[in-house]
């Protein structure tokens, strides 16, 4: 009689990978003043400065930098107009043409708060936080009291990684304006970095409140109340979300994934598909699709989706990972084989798919390659009771009964309660022609687990 194993091998549970939009961070763009300007000698360059900043309040910016240039022509030291030059550039996403009429704004004013915190929202845009910030501290520094300068200094700060510095600055901005939505949202979703759902929450929820509608909003609100174990809240906020963006396919990832961590895993899978079919060709969707389906049972589903996310992103380790375990679940152990390998070739200490890649060895009865498989997973999971309950039937069935009733010995160690790790050591120390030991560990595996019904041994 052969050992009884597990139904299945304690491997890492099936990887969901994160929200595929980290928390949103928005600058807006201030026409409010700060700071002294050099006021303007021509009446019709006002005019025209003041026509550009009408264009540019309704989003035409064409419009509007053609109006601005115009009284540039007429007054070139203009520097209001200049810097309106400048915040209309940047709103087209010529941020680096819209920093070169900052610095010229910044020659005349060098005072002007006004222009080195449009000019941090621009360096931000280009990606160059360092700069972005140093403008932000010199509006700061000449104008301490305006929340928007604040609000800029937090996303500059956070995009370089110094969450804490963030979260002060914009406490600072919702302090000076409490009604800033894009200072409410940051300071949330800098919060909800960091673990803190529960303190982010007054914050979004008077951002949900000012601005009800608004995706980015809703998408950092729902995480802050997930974090506060409030899931059922979280997936309301989220299917807003998709009502108020039902073509947006990010929308409907994040509710999948809220969804998922619900354990609805059929309109997780719903809404994970839907996002394909609005955005075709993601990976990472195909990836969370696969769990999806994997975790439901649809195994063969499950590859399709993960090969199809691995055909656009070879490289990825967890993937190959979870369609290893799919193919396990078919009981196609070469295929999964093949597939922890490669997950392990990418990713060496990946001792989830070390103990995986042992499991499935063991099951193809490869039992010398299972055995040492194990024997590198051990140092790696030293807590862990069940990688050494599954290297116990690859020593019964190679005949090494003794190494085997070791490896049943070290899981009940681990895990007293372990029934069939009692029963299997009974086995093997029958074969050892220990009849005593065999009786005691079967009674014991009896107790745990009534259904385990021992084989007669003579006494002797």
């Amino acid at each position: 009689m052969e050992p009884t194993s597990q139904n299945a091998p304690n491997w890492r549970k099936v990887i969901i990978l994160p929200c595929l939009l980290l928390p949103l961070f928005y600058v807006s763009l201030s026409t409010s003043a700060m700071g002294q300007s050099v006021p303007s000698s021509s009446p019709q360059a006002v005019q025209l400065n003041q026509q550009g900043a009408e264009h540019l309040a309704k989003g035409e910016y064409d419009a509007a930098i053609d109006s601005f240039r115009k009284a540039l022509n007429l007054q070139p030291d203009y520097v209001e107009a200049l810097d309106n030059l400048g915040k209309a550039l940047s709103a087209e996403g010529k941020d680096k043409e819209a920093v070169g009429d900052f610095r010229k704004a910044l020659k005349l004013a060098p005072d002007d708060a006004r222009v080195h915190n449009d000019m941090g929202h621009a360096l931000f845009h280009e990606g160059k936080y360092e700069e972005s910030l140093a403008s932000y501290r010199k509006a700061v520094a000449i104008h301490n009291d305006f929340p928007e300068v604040y609000n800029g200094m937090g996303a500059a700060l956070m995009s370089l990684g110094k969450t804490d510095e963030a979260i002060v600055a914009f406490q600072q901005a919702a302090a000076l304006d409490p009604k800033n939505v894009d200072a409410l949202n940051n300071l949330g979703a800098a919060l909800i970095g960091q673990q803190r759902g529960t303190e982010a929450l007054p914050y979004l929820e008077k951002a949900v409140q000012l601005k009800p509608d608004a995706a980015d909003i809703l998408e950092n609100y729902g995480h802050a109340l997930q974090q506060a174990g409030r899931n059922d809240e979280a997936i309301a906020a989220l299917r807003k979300l998709v009502a108020a963006q039902p073509d947006d396919p990010v929308a409907w990832v994040s509710l999948g994934q809220f969804l998922y961590a619900s354990q609805q895993y059929d309109e997780a899978e719903a809404s994970f598909q839907k996002s394909l079919a609005l955005k075709p060709g993601n990976p990472d969707v195909e990836f969370a699709l696969g769990v999806a389906y994997h975790v439901q049972g649809k195994n063969q589903e499950a590859i399709q989706a993960f090969e199809k996310g691995l055909a656009l992103k070879p490289e990825d380790a967890d993937a190959l990972y979870n369609l290893g375990n799919s193919y396990q679940g078919l009981k196609e152990y070469e295929k999964a084989i093949a597939n922890y390998k490669q997950a392990l070739k990418i990713k060496p200490g990946f001792h989830e798919a070390l103990a995986a890649l042992a499991a499935s060895l063991l099951a193809a009865n490869k039992l010398d390659e299972a055995i040492a498989a194990y024997q590198k997973v051990l140092p790696l999971q030293p807590n862990d009771p069940n990688s050494r309950f599954n290297l116990g039937p690859a020593f019964f069935n190679k005949g090494n009964y003794r190494a085997a009733a070791e490896s049943y010995r070290e899981a009940i160690r681990l895990k007293p309660d372990l029934a069939h790790a009692q029963y299997n050591l009974g086995m093997s120390l029958l074969r050892l022609n220990d009849n005593k030991g065999a009786q005691t560990a079967f009674a014991e595996a009896h107790r745990l687990d009534p259904t385990l019904n021992p084989p007669a041994v003579a006494t002797k």
